[in-house]
């Protein structure tokens, strides 16, 4: 079956299911509409139904940029200025005394792990698109698992950082995927999950237009409380949460509301192109980042 009809809460179990949104996706083209619930009870918003893995997995485009070959790019200088000095964030990963054993879920073709292999770290990765891990395995030897979690089968007690950065979003079932990270992950280790902050600044004033709100490719959006009782039912403590969005939540929503007639997607637009709008709308992401209204979230945990 390629959908599941959600009667309850995957969080919390509650059935005050409400239906807040009907929309398209506005990234890729995906065709067709798809209904977006909301927890009366504890906020948790899911499209419902909600798709398969394998269904959710069949939509993503080849273009998907997460699964390109990053090796090779080269780009101007300018550009390598501009992207890493005026509208680059970066993850806010935890420190360590000494490089361990890493993984990252959905790490896409591993340019993270790549860089993690270069500061001495054991790399391994799970990606459900077997091109993108099979570019990472040829050309860098990143360990990439060529599926999910949950068919990975690692060792108990293996890594010493597991990190989901903008992945965690992506995964249709999270309560058997957070049971099977708790299993894996060392006693002293690290999670990290980042996702999109619905209940950001811009998530509540766009709406279903809000650039992450990823429909279909987001089956879950979740707010600092949604996630952190997610991780926390299943035997983890949040030690940090972290703010950290960019200038796509505030120019990426802005270009999709008014293309939202036009049939144009979501990076087609002058704003969206402009690097003065990026620059601009990166300083206001910065300052929705500092009042904890930021388009993304970051929690650091360890287990119980």
């Amino acid at each position: 079956m390629d959908f599941t009809i959600l009667k309850s809460c995957v969080l919390c179990e509650k059935e005050q299911l409400q239906n807040i949104y009907k929309t398209h996706d506005r990234h890729y083209g995906i065709k067709g509409e798809f209904t977006i619930d909301k927890c009366g009870n504890c906020g948790l918003v899911f499209l419902n139904p909600m798709p398969s893995d394998k269904h959710l997995t069949s939509l993503y485009p080849k273009t998907y940029y997460s699964y390109q070959d990053f090796y090779e790019k080269d780009q101007s200088v300018i550009r390598r200025i501009f992207k890493k000095y005026i509208i680059n964030i970066g993850t806010l990963d935890p420190v360590f005394s000494q490089p361990g054993k890493i993984l990252d879920i959905g790490c896409g073709s591993g340019k993270f792990l790549y860089g993690m292999k270069k500061k001495g770290w054991q790399v391994y990765g799970v990606e459900v698109n077997e091109n993108a891990a099979e570019v990472g395995n040829e050309v860098e030897q990143l360990n990439i698992h060529p599926g999910d979690l949950l068919s990975s089968k690692f060792d108990s007690d293996f890594f010493d950082y597991i990190r989901s950065n903008h992945s965690f979003e992506h995964i249709t079932t999270p309560e058997p995927v957070l049971d099977e990270v708790h299993r894996i992950l060392k006693k002293d280790g690290k999670l990290l999950i980042g996702v999109p902050n619905i209940e950001s600044f811009n998530g509540r004033l766009f709406k279903k237009y809000w650039w992450y709100l990823g429909a279909p490719v987001h089956p879950f959006n979740y707010s600092v409380s949604t996630l952190c009782k997610m991780v926390e039912k299943h035997g983890f403590v949040v030690e940090k949460v972290s703010y950290n969005g960019d200038y796509a939540g505030v120019l990426g929503s802005l270009q999709i509301y008014l293309n939202r007639n036009n049939g144009k997607m979501s990076e087609e637009g002058f704003f969206i192109k402009n690097a003065f709008f990026r620059a601009v709308a990166h300083q206001i992401a910065k300052l929705l980042n500092l009042f904890k209204k930021g388009d993304a979230i970051e929690i650091i945990c360890s287990k119980k």
